[in-house]
């Protein structure tokens, strides 16, 4: 019996759909009527994610993805099973896919996935060092990604710029940035090579490109990858924190802050006064860094919060921590645009995962 295998193409196909990953997964579409996951096999080709389920087959374009939720934590033990889910659209519509599968295999299918989704990709980029040595002007590049790599190559000259994913430090997605009064959708990295300090600004053609760019930013592709935890880096991370429990709120804040002591927090026990916390500072999206908030509450839930928070803040980062089995809520938060979310657990291991996910939101 095939457990789960996924092949990685190395060299150039003649077939027409060449096959660049084939693995085994359970499988939850947000269309469909099932309540549980379904066994299906999972074929990525060089353009689309086929799903063949009881016979029934489903294809999704590249094209048509406009997010990876991070599922999959390199904190999590080997052998563990865990969920990555992308957001899609279809026939006009928001949908999602939730794959459960080995850790292992999910971390090289978000590679994967990378690589096919930005890959290629016309982008626009300026690069500094701190010292000034050394400039590049404005330029247009083509963008590769690899699991450690961030490539801009020139279409014309040599001159390619080449980072380490375990060197950038930070990276912003300044909202500031315009031409011509127009927003662009641009990110900036810094970066710290040990003996030099740099800052690259990338234009990506499109805010879905910038989108999937900050997630694979953030993704967790090599055991390894310390983006976001490089040593000295001591700024505060004002957290809005919200769950109608007392006793959570309180473990949340002992165990968060073993975790960093970056973290600081004011704590609301409902949205409505999560608002109220926002209206009393005169630039909210600037004092706090994150908002954690549990979903089931009275009067408004996580998800209202949520629509609440997007309507005004729309680039804050939010994070939904919710209990366990709550994949339709978890579903419904990816299309309204949340950051990421953390299931609630009994031990210790929640925390250092929320922990892991606010320091990701805020880079």
């Amino acid at each position: 019996m095939k457990t789960i295998i996924l092949l990685l193409c190395i060299s150039a196909v003649t077939l027409s759909r060449s096959i660049v990953a084939d693995f085994d997964a359970e499988v939850e579409l947000s269309d469909s009527t099932e309540d549980r996951p379904l066994q299906s096999r999972i074929v990525v080709t060089d353009g689309k994610i086929g799903v063949a389920i009881d016979g029934t087959k489903r294809t999704i374009e590249f094209s048509s993805i406009f997010d990876i939720v991070q599922g999959a934590s390199r904190l999590r033990k080997t052998g563990s099973t865990e969920t990555v889910t992308l957001a899609f659209w279809s026939d006009n519509q928001r949908e999602t896919i939730s794959i459960s599968a080995d850790i292992k295999i999910l971390v090289k299918f978000q590679n994967v996935l990378y690589k096919k989704l930005l890959n290629g990709a016309e982008v626009v980029a300026t690069y500094r060092s701190r010292t000034g040595v050394e400039k590049r002007e404005r330029h247009t590049y083509q963008l590769f990604v690899t699991n450690s790599q961030i490539h801009l190559r020139p279409d014309e000259t040599d001159d390619q710029i080449s980072i380490r994913r375990d060197e950038v430090t930070k990276f912003k997605t300044p909202s500031s940035s315009s031409t011509n009064g127009d927003q662009e959708p641009v990110a900036v990295l810094y970066s710290d090579t040990g003996n030099r300090i740099s800052k690259t600004t990338v234009c990506m053609p499109s805010f879905r490109a910038l989108n999937l760019f900050g997630r694979y930013l953030r993704a967790d592709l090599l055991s390894t990858d310390k983006i976001g935890t490089t040593a000295g880096f001591n700024d505060t991370i004002e957290i809005l924190l919200v769950d109608d429990d007392p006793h959570d709120i309180e473990m949340a804040e002992v165990f968060l802050q073993e975790q960093s002591d970056q973290f600081s927090f004011t704590s609301v026990l409902t949205a409505s006064d999560g608002l109220d916390a926002l209206n009393q500072v005169d630039t909210p999206a600037e004092f706090f860094d994150c908002i954690v908030s549990d979903y089931q509450m009275p009067g408004t839930d996580g998800l209202g919060f949520l629509n609440e928070i997007r309507e005004r803040y729309p680039n804050l980062p939010f994070i939904l921590y919710t209990g366990q089995g709550s994949k339709k809520v978890i579903k419904q938060a990816i299309l309204d645009d949340v950051t990421d979310y953390v299931e609630k657990g009994v031990g210790r291991e929640q925390y250092e995962i929320l922990s892991e996910r606010i320091r990701k939101a805020v880079r």
